[in-house]
């Protein structure tokens, strides 16, 4: 027999007809769980269920060195990828993939294009093939300079060169360089950084980079990428890939030593932290729902309560158990069907809402919203659950009870008074089961907002108000450098001349704009081993454009030139390391080892945080920051930073112009004012943040929702028996007490189990959170609070209605 038949719809319609008020409100509260379930997961697929657009995905990989006992990324060298290739046994391939931007130049000067530098096997292993032309062949890969060569986008193709049947054999000019254009790849491929549009192969690295990185093991950056063979999982690998990092330590020692190896799926390389946000985001909405479907399930009992009498005369008149369950369950499918439409609606319209609130870079390149099939399918799937959930509570109940007294006595036989409140139940369970998940949805929520707080709270180091920051690349054919230095002191003195320019500056790196570079040195503390710190190159004013105060000895002047002994400013927290409890001016160190040129410290600034805002800088993993005179640690990739007299933030065009001065071959890019940089910085947990108070609030309301209406069903079918108490004297404070202390009993009960909930959820948080022990006594005592008070306030309305009611008028009704 079929679940849903036409006679049973009509009659289901007609029936939710008879109590419209109490249907809205099921199908409100349905609506609500549906829709933000469905928004969430809308976010799930399309960041970690929907596959990438490879040969099968899951067999990719990123790979990555990491340094020292606590294994932080580092990187690898170039040798030390195709070391990997070549010694793995748990591989078919492995390829540098190096995402790099290069200056395109066009027909009105040049553009910054986003670009990937990679081996010939990059491609075939991703499992793509040339739409046109080919991709790259080994001789291509393997001598430097030999073959000036490149393989484009479909977009690139179609959009710069109108889509020229004739484009490959053609040329390009990329940072002043001609490359043979030899394939165009498929629509809508953009490699693995999902938005490349040029590849060159790693043997043309003179494009931007210098040669010597081809043959050097010590300087690392890049990642790699490698397609495992069936049946290798990637611990297999790992251990593969240890193994021979372990081979390779031993035989470079003086640059392989303490370097390992870490492999990651290449979807958890695009996601990083975020993924546990998203996971932690719909384990929240999922509690949401079930807290919606629990009142419903509470509300549903009512109904069924209220019906008892209706059921038991149907039940005598013949009608069948089954039919009747049927009927039941047809009623609950047409209110959640009706509730998944209108939460349908609601998800494309809080995806509107949340999509713009989410920061650059939340989402992973390939992740695209959207309410696709899977969603739907989902949706549905969801919305059939909670039909079955609105059809049970009621089809329970008809079960039970004895047939003759329901006729007899009707609802009255079905109520047990005031003493269903302290009697366990399946409301009472609902009940506190709400008031539990609430509990936990608030605390996860307290926890972020106070993560939140601290990260807002934590000082930069400089000033980025008024200021703006953009970046140039010089090619290095054209500019070596003598001609970096001469380009970076001609464009100071452009900017510094625009009327509401108060100071302008260049140099290697901006904080917090992710573009700090490593380097060893080695103090002159007898014994001491090179460490690892990063390394500023800067013009004079860029601690004055920057706010950061020199707290000892000077600054840079224009007397430190490149043939001028070797200087340096370090950061306060630097010195206390390198130096503790001691004088740090005057202290040299060495660049590399011993034997590397010599600087001497010359001044000691404020400490500025260059990477992020939650580094601890006393510790090892914080990072030794270095200051260089620009003329003495020059770079072809400058960054500028512009300080406005008034605070007003200088346009792109107004910088694009004075560099298209000196020269209209090279493109300003990341352009952004620095506090976009410093915001940024907090903007995926601003948006946790957001995200969950709002779960959390609307699980607040539900729960009190579900409080509120389980007392005042009680109290309704108590009014006799509350009457007669008055009547026989009682005070009403007293009936407001026994309908309040059964009430919280619940609530309380709630209460205990959301907190022992919330200690074991709240794990799920713990790598979003900085500073903040998921087991906050704040945060949990505070959220307590509020959730008894609500609840409370739940408990009251009704009793106090209760304590209110007229003996003679109950009383004469009855």
């Amino acid at each position: 027999m079929a679940l849903l038949n036409a006679t049973d719809l009509r009659l289901a319609f007609r029936t939710l007809q008879t109590r419209p008020g109490l249907a809205a409100v099921i199908i409100a509260t349905l609506a609500l769980g549906i829709g933000a379930t469905t928004a969430m997961f809308s976010v799930l697929n399309a960041a970690l269920l929907r596959p990438l657009p490879f040969v099968e995905p899951d067999r990719l990989v990123v790979l990555m060195g990491v340094a020292g006992p606590e294994r932080s990324v580092r990187g690898a060298s170039i040798p030390e990828v195709h070391d990997w290739r070549a010694l793995n046994r748990t591989m078919t391939d492995v390829s540098v993939f190096d995402p790099i931007s290069l200056n395109l130049k066009t027909e009105t000067g040049a553009e910054r294009i986003i670009a990937e530098r990679v081996n010939a096997g990059y491609f075939p292993l991703l499992g793509i093939a040339a739409a046109r032309g080919r991709t790259f062949t080994p001789d291509e890969d393997s001598l430097p300079d030999a073959h000036p060569v490149a393989v484009v986008s479909h977009s690139f193709w179609r959009n710069r060169f109108g889509s020229d049947p004739a484009m490959v054999g053609k040329t390009i000019s990329v940072n002043g360089r001609a490359l043979t254009v030899v394939g165009i790849m498929p629509e809508g491929f953009g490699g693995l950084s999902f938005q490349a549009e040029v590849w060159v192969p790693v043997a043309m690295i003179s494009v931007d980079s210098p040669v010597s990185l081809l043959t050097s093991r010590s300087n690392r950056w890049v990642p790699a990428v490698g397609r495992l063979r069936d049946g290798i999982d990637v611990g297999d690998a790992r251990r593969d890939l240890m193994a021979v990092a372990a081979q390779l330590a031993g035989q470079y020692p003086e640059t392989n030593r303490e370097r390992s190896v870490d492999l990651q799926s290449l979807q958890d390389s695009a996601l990083g932290s975020t993924k546990a946000l998203f996971a932690a985001l719909f384990q929240a909405v999922l509690l949401v729902l079930l807290i919606a479907c629990a009142n419903v399930m509470s509300l549903q009992l009512v109904r069924a309560t209220s019906r008892e009498r209706e059921i038991s005369l149907r039940l005598a008149l013949g009608a069948g158990r089954l039919q009747l369950l049927r009927q039941l369950m047809t009623e609950g499918i047409v209110l959640a069907g009706l509730g998944g439409v209108i939460g349908l609606i609601l998800a494309f319209w809080c995806l509107r809402l949340l999509l713009p609130l989410a920061p650059a870079g939340l989402f992973p390149a390939y992740a695209q919203v959207a309410v696709d099939g899977r969603v739907l399918a989902f949706t549905a799937g969801i919305t059939l659950l909670c039909g079955l959930v609105c059809g049970l509570a009621p089809a329970l109940r008809s079960g039970r009870g004895d047939l003759s007294d329901a006729l007899r006595q009707g609802i009255r036989a079905s109520s047990s008074g005031l003493r269903r409140l302290r009697k366990p139940g399946m409301q009472q369970a609902l009940v506190a089961g709400e008031v539990a998940l609430a509990l936990i949805l608030l605390v996860g929520a307290g926890l972020m907002l106070k993560d939140l707080r601290r990260r807002i709270a934590v000082p930069p180091g400089f000033q980025a108000e008024g200021v703006v920051a953009a970046r140039v690349a010089l090619p290095r054919d054209r500019y070596p450098v003598p001609e970096r230095i001469i380009f970076a002191e001609r464009l100071v003195e452009r900017l510094s001349a625009l009327p509401d320019v108060a100071v302008a500056t260049v140099s290697t790196d901006l904080p917090l704009r992710g573009f700090s570079n490593a380097a060893l040195l080695t103090t002159d503390v007898p014994g001491a081993e090179p460490v690892r710190h990063f390394r500023h190159g800067v013009t004079p004013r860029f601690f004055e454009a920057l706010s950061i105060p020199i707290l000892a000895g000077r600054g840079f002047a224009a007397a430190d030139l490149s043939h001028s002994p070797g200087v340096a400013v370090v950061s306060e927290a630097t010195a206390r390391r390198l130096w503790p409890g001691q004088d740090p001016l005057g202290r040299r160190f060495h660049l590399g080892n011993q034997t590397g040129p010599e600087v001497t410290v010359v001044g000691v600034a404020a400490s500025a945080r260059f990477r992020d805002l939650t580094n601890d800088l006393a510790a090892p993993a914080g990072g030794l920051d270095m200051y260089y005179p620009f003329t003495q640690r020059t770079d072809a990739d400058l960054e500028i930073a512009v300080r406005s007299r008034t605070g007003a933030v200088l346009s792109a065009a107004v910088l694009q112009a004075q560099v298209a001065a000196i020269d209209p071959q090279l493109p300003l890019y990341l352009v952004q004012h620095l506090e976009q940089a410093v915001r940024s910085q907090n903007a995926a947990p601003r948006f946790g943040s957001i995200v969950l108070s709002v779960f959390s609030a609307l699980a607040l309301v539900l729960s009190a929702i579900g409080v509120y209406g389980v007392i005042a069903f009680v109290v309704g079918l108590s009014r006799r028996e509350i009457a007669i108490r008055l009547a026989l004297g009682a005070d009403g404070n007293r009936v407001l007490g026994v309908v309040m202390a059964n009430g919280m009993t619940l609530v309380l009960g709630g209460v205990a189990l959301g907190l022992v909930g919330a200690r074991l959820g709240a794990k799920v948080l713990a790598s979003q959170l900085y500073g903040v022990p998921v087991t906050d006594t704040g945060t949990f005592l505070a959220v307590t609070g509020v959730v008894t008070l609500v609840a409370f306030l739940a408990c009251w309305l009704p009793a106090r209605r209760a304590a209110r009611v007229e003996p003679q008028t109950v009383l004469k009704g009855e």
